[in-house]
């Protein structure tokens, strides 16, 4: 990520994608349709992260390398790197475009700031990647997954 690098914000269409899908053949509403639907979302990456895992890597590597080059600044002292941050506020939109959309759809609303639980999923999602790109345990990454749903569910109420 070069200094002044425009990030570039896409949608999450796997994970709309999947969050439709299994709207579709809902039999609840409340907090027990948003915990099928964050399932279903979250569920959706494990696939698409064991396909290509050399682009998280190079993720990964992308972004350390620019929080290198700005800790290695020998006055720099404690500042956020722009680029960095300008990337996790992208991604921390798109999670929650995500979080929204299940809550739309399942008839619930978040009771925590939704920028904060966003960052928190996306903080667990990150970790998870790279623990699995390190031990390649499938059960463990589930498992964490899983948790990450029972955790954001408890984040919200029956509207």
């Amino acid at each position: 990520m070069a200094s002044g690098q425009t990030v570039a914000v896409r949608t999450l269409p796997l994970l709309e994608n999947a969050v439709e899908q299994a709207a579709s053949s809902l039999n609840c509403t409340g907090t027990r349709a948003l915990r099928v639907l964050l399932h279903a979302g979250i569920s959706s990456l494990f696939p698409a992260i064991k396909a290509k895992p050399d682009k998280h890597i190079r993720g990964f590597e992308t972004c350390i390398a620019a929080l290198q080059r700005r800790w290695e600044a020998p006055a720099a002292g404690c500042s956020a790197d722009p680029d960095v941050v300008a990337l996790f506020r992208a991604l921390d939109g798109q999670v929650a475009s995500f979080l929204q959309l299940c809550a739309d759809r399942s008839g619930t609303m978040w009771i925590e700031p939704l920028d904060s639980i966003a960052a928190y999923a996306l903080a667990v999602v990150h970790g998870s990647v790279l623990r699995w790109l390190a031990d390649c345990n499938d059960e463990t990454t589930l498992v964490v997954l899983d948790d990450l749903v029972s955790c954001l569910a408890a984040k919200a109420v029956d509207r």
